[in-house]
């Protein structure tokens, strides 16, 4: 058993990296190791505050008014270790987990452990695209490669959250490397039958640069245009920033049904109503270095995911079994797979679900991990 300290930007489980952190922490616990949580920047927390959430730590020790400390800690990190050290000397773990270090402490933070006798691993699953980042992003899409290219083959451990980041790191010599998917409470026991109606393809999540939902949307309204065949649930997006972005006045007159942010339980409900979810990504390497939690989520309540090929997540996709694939990324391609999938009956639908609920089972189920990643952390690989 070992006393664990996760450090790291995230805060509760209402964001995918916290969602991610505390998922992982569950497994911890139930192997009989003690997890706190040492938040370095999130909305929600006060600065110095502690709260106790689900049993676990939750500390919380920045935030900074200045924008030039602000902008130095983006460069350089030099606050965030400060508090990083002392808290280290007050929790006194055995190990430490760093997620998704952004500001190149890592080399410091190993330093500073191993001279106390303190293993450091790492849970890793963004790899950012630099072309792609602007302004501070920028920096940090370049610390996170420096990173990642030159320090993190000096870690205990490695927690990976797809076969990209798993091959790499075996490949630049890291021998501990414990591949860990989105894990997900969600699984269902069975699939939800489909009733002959028009069908629903969900969207559930924040675009950003991430997801090319725009496409999609024109596939839809081009489908749309004569009669609504297909409708599309767009969660985590407005009404307005729908008009914004396809420059139309009335989105649900073209099968786009937009319900903006709303709390995860009611997103959960609308996705599981769903015949199919939707994801679209540039062949791009944050797209194969990631793995959405928004397929896996999908997959976990037995719904079949409409996707493109990029080489990442997308890969446990097998076309006309738990999904279907997009040839492309353009309109036409989508409408294209959009009349298949208005060509399933519903018995075949459902033999879809049945497909993709029992991937989820299988991959994203935290039991399969449970093992492996207490090895891990207590240094028994």
């Amino acid at each position: 058993m070992s006393n664990i300290l996760y450090i790291g930007w995230f805060g509760l489980p209402e964001t995918a990296a916290g969602i991610r952190v505390f998922q992982i922490a569950k497994l911890l616990r139930e192997s009989g190791n003690n997890v706190a949580f040492l938040c370095l920047s999130q909305p929600g927390l006060k600065e110095n505050q502690e709260v106790q959430y689900d049993g676990f730590k939750y500390i919380r020790k920045r935030q900074f008014e200045s924008r030039v400390k602000n902008g130095v800690n983006i460069f350089c990190g030099v606050y965030d270790l400060k508090v990083i050290k002392e808290i280290i000397e007050i929790e006194k773990p055995d190990t430490v987990i760093v997620y998704n270090d952004k500001e190149r402490l890592t080399s410091q933070i190993i330093s500073f452990c191993h001279k106390r006798g303190i293993s450091v691993g790492a849970d890793v699953t963004e790899w950012y695209e630099i072309s792609r980042s602007r302004k501070w992003n920028r920096i940090v899409a370049n610390n996170v490669d420096y990173r990642i290219r030159k320090m993190d083959k000096d870690l205990d451990y490695i927690l990976s959250i797809s076969p990209y980041f798993t091959a790499y790191y075996k490949s630049i010599g890291c021998k501990n490397v414990i591949e860990i998917p989105p894990i997900m409470d969600c699984i269902e026991t069975a699939i939800n039958p489909t009733v002959r109606r028009v069908r629903h393809v969900v969207y559930a999540g924040s675009p950003a640069q991430k997801d090319l939902i725009l496409p999609f949307l024109d596939a839809v309204a081009k489908r749309n245009e004569k009669q609504v065949d297909i409708i599309a649930d767009i969660v985590g997006v407005s009404n307005e920033q729908v008009m914004a972005l396809m420059r139309i006045s009335d989105p649900e007159q073209k099968g786009i049904i937009a319900y903006g942010r709303i709390p995860h339980e009611k997103c959960i409900e609308i996705v599981k109503m769903a015949d199919f979810s939707v994801l679209i990504r540039e062949n791009l390497r944050y797209a194969k270095a990631g793995f959405s939690t928004k397929l896996s989520e999908s997959l976990s309540l037995g719904v079949p995911v409409l996707c493109n090929s990029v080489g990442g997540a997308d890969e446990i996709i097998q076309d006309g079994q738990n999904g279907i694939k997009v040839e492309g990324s353009d309109t036409n391609t989508i409408i294209a797979a959009i009349d298949r999938i208005i060509s399933l009956s519903d018995g075949e639908i459902d033999d879809l679900k049945r497909s993709a609920l029992n991937t989820g089972k299988h991959l994203f189920d935290g039991s399969a991990y449970v093992a492996v990643l207490n090895d891990a952390v207590n240094g028994l690989i």
